[in-house]
């Protein structure tokens, strides 16, 4: 299943739309979240960056070109970051960016974990 075509295109329209709502949200003025403790946002960056840093690894056929794709969403957060800082009522924070380059590397990982023991599935091939 992981490897027919149709999970793939499935995988990159999810993985597409993703990040598209992960821009949008990152350059949003002033925005609020749901939960309320301590370092929230950054709970929520390094989930949000795992599931950024899994997709590709499902949605491309390669183990090297998926990696590599992954990959760029830590520029992709820091990039975000950066421009946060020109919106008004959001900040910069390294912090966060830590979070978003922690969660893609999690996110490889478990999607690496998953493919390699999944049954049925070869997982990544390595080119």
């Amino acid at each position: 299943m992981l490897n027919s075509l149709l999970f793939r295109r499935a995988m990159l329209a999810v993985w597409i739309c993703s990040v598209a709502a992960t821009i949008y949200l990152s350059l949003l003025p002033g925005l609020e979240l749901p939960v309320k403790f301590w370092s929230a946002d950054k709970v929520l960056h390094l989930l949000g960056y795992a599931w950024l840093g899994a997709l590709p690894l499902f949605a491309l056929a390669t183990g090297d070109t998926a990696r590599r794709v992954a990959y760029c969403m830590i520029a992709l957060g820091g990039l975000l970051e950066w421009g946060q800082s020109f919106v008004p009522g959001r900040a910069s924070s390294l912090m966060d960016g830590v979070a978003n380059a922690v969660g893609v590397f999690l996110g490889i990982w478990l999607a690496e974990t998953i493919l390699a023991r999944c049954r049925g599935c070869q997982g990544l091939a390595d080119e």
